[in-house]
C-alpha cells in the first residue's frame, strides 16, 4: 500500500486488531458463491486467528466450494447453523455490500462488531470498520499488508492462501491492477516456501472431463454483436445439469471472450433459475463495466464486475445488448 493509504487506513487497522483482542467468538465470512480471493482471504484470515489467539472462529461461505478449491477447505469448518448465533466480532473480506453475503447476512446483525477488508471500488462501507483500498490487487494482497503492518506472522498455510487470493484476482499477475507492490508481495510469500508451481497446477490445470465438455458447449455459443465489440456466452441449467457439475465450477469464459481481438466488453449469463440470471462483465481499453454495474444494482472493478437481473436468459441477453450500445459507440 502506498503511504498516503497506510496514513488513512492507520486508525481502522488498530481498531481491527483491538476488536480481535477485545472478542472471543468471531465469524469470518465472505461473499455468496466464492472464489478465489474471497476463499483465500477468509482461510487466510482464519488461519491467522486460529494460531495467533485463543478464540472461537467459525467461517462462511454461502455457495459451493468450486472444485478446484475444495483441498484447501476442511468444510466441516463451514458454519452450518448460525441464524441464531451471536457474535462478538464478524468480519467479511471480498464483499462491497452485505447483501453479496446471502444467507449469512443475518450474521452481520448478531454480531457486537463488524468488520470490512475489500478492495472494491464500490464497496458501500456497511461495517463498523471498514478498510477498503479500491486500488489494491485483491483482498488477499491487501489482508497481507494488514498482517505485515502489525509485524503480524505469516505462516506458510496463511501464504499460500494469500497467495491463492492474488493470482486469482489478478488473472495470475496480467490483471491492470497488478501493481510492482504486488510482484515484491508474490516475492515475499515465495520466501516464505509456498509452491508456485503446485498451486498453480492444483487451481488451473486439474479441471475433470464433466466440466471440460460443459466449458466447450457454452464456448461453442457465444452471441457476438457490434461488430464483434461485443461476445455473450450463456452457462444454463440444462448444461449444468447433464454435465453433472455446479455453475461455480465453470469458470473462465468471460475472459476467454475478452482474448478475441475485437472484443471491448465479454459477458457471461449463468442461469441460477428461471428468472435469476447472474452476468459478469470484463472489459478492454477504457470501458468501466463496475459503474455499468451498478445501474443493475451490482458492482465491481473497473474492468471487471457483475450483477443479477430478475430476467431468464434470453430478455436478460436482451438487456445487455441494448445497454451497451453506447458504451460501443453504437445508436
Amino acid at each position: 500500500m502506498n503511504q498516503t493509504m497506510n496514513q488513512m487506513m492507520k486508525n481502522n487497522i488498530s481498531e481491527f486488531f483491538y476488536a480481535i483482542d477485545n472478542s472471543d467468538k468471531i465469524c469470518v465470512i465472505g461473499h455468496v458463491a466464492p472464489d478465489g480471493d474471497c476463499i483465500g482471504s477468509v482461510m487466510a484470515l482464519y488461519e491467522f486467528l486460529n494460531a495467533t489467539y485463543d478464540k472461537e472462529v467459525y467461517v462462511g461461505f454461502d455457495g459451493k466450494i468450486p472444485y478446484n478449491f475444495k483441498k484447501y477447505i476442511d468444510e466441516n469448518l463451514i458454519l452450518s447453523n448460525f441464524e441464531n448465533e451471536k457474535f462478538d466480532l464478524t468480519v467479511v473480506l471480498d464483499c462491497s455490500d452485505k447483501e453479496r453475503l446471502g444467507k449469512y447476512e443475518c450474521v452481520i446483525a448478531n454480531s457486537k462488531k463488524t468488520i470490512c477488508i475489500d478492495h472494491h471500488k464500490t464497496n458501500t462501507e456497511f461495517a463498523d470498520i471498514n478498510i477498503i483500498d479500491p486500488k489494491i490487487s485483491s483482498t488477499g494482497e491487501l489482508l497481507f499488508h494488514i498482517l505485515k503492518s502489525e509485524n503480524k506472522e505469516i505462516s506458510l498455510k496463511m501464504a499460500e492462501y494469500i497467495y491463492i487470493a492474488i493470482i486469482t484476482d489478478t488473472g495470475k499477475f496480467s490483471y491492470s491492477s497488478t501493481s510492482s507492490i504486488t510482484h515484491n508481495v508474490a516475492s515475499e510469500l515465495m520466501e516464505i516456501g509456498i509452491d508456485i508451481a503446485r498451486i498453480d497446477n492444483e487451481i488451473y490445470n486439474s479441471k475433470p472431463i464433466n466440466i471440460v465438455k460443459a466449458y466447450i458447449e457454452c464456448i461453442s455459443n457465444i452471441n457476438f454483436y457490434y461488430n464483434s465489440k461485443l461476445g455473450i456466452a450463456k452457462i444454463t441449467d440444462e448444461v449444468i445439469k447433464k454435465n453433472n457439475i455446479d455453475m461455480n465450477d465453470i469458470e473462465g469464459i468471460v475472459e476467454f471472450i475478452r482474448e478475441v481481438d475485437e472484443i471491448e466488453i465479454s459477458c457471461v449469463l449463468k442461469e441460477y433459475d428461471v428468472e435469476n440470471t447472474k452476468v459478469s462483465l470484463r472489459s478492454k481499453n477504457n470501458i468501466d463495466v463496475a459503474e455499468i454495474s451498478k445501474k443493475f444494482g451490482g458492482g465491481g472493478h473497473i474492468k471487471a464486475a457483475g450483477f443479477q437481473i430478475s430476467k431468464n436468459l434470453k430478455d436478460s441477453e436482451m438487456i445487455i445488448v441494448e445497454e451497451l450500445k453506447k458504451y460501443l459507440g453504437e445508436k
